[in-house]
């Protein structure tokens, strides 16, 4: 989802939109790394 595009969605809750996006990133970068690790360990 890009700001410039959908920010007007949530004009006064930007911050807290970006706080999700972030928190949702930060879960699928550890799921990932957690893939790799399993998979480096075989």
């Amino acid at each position: 989802m890009t700001l410039d595009r959908y920010g007007h969605l949530f004009p006064d809750r930007l911050d807290e939109v970006a706080e999700a996006m972030d928190a949702a990133r930060v879960k699928a970068t550890a799921a990932a790394d957690e893939g790799d690790s399993a998979r480096t360990a075989e």
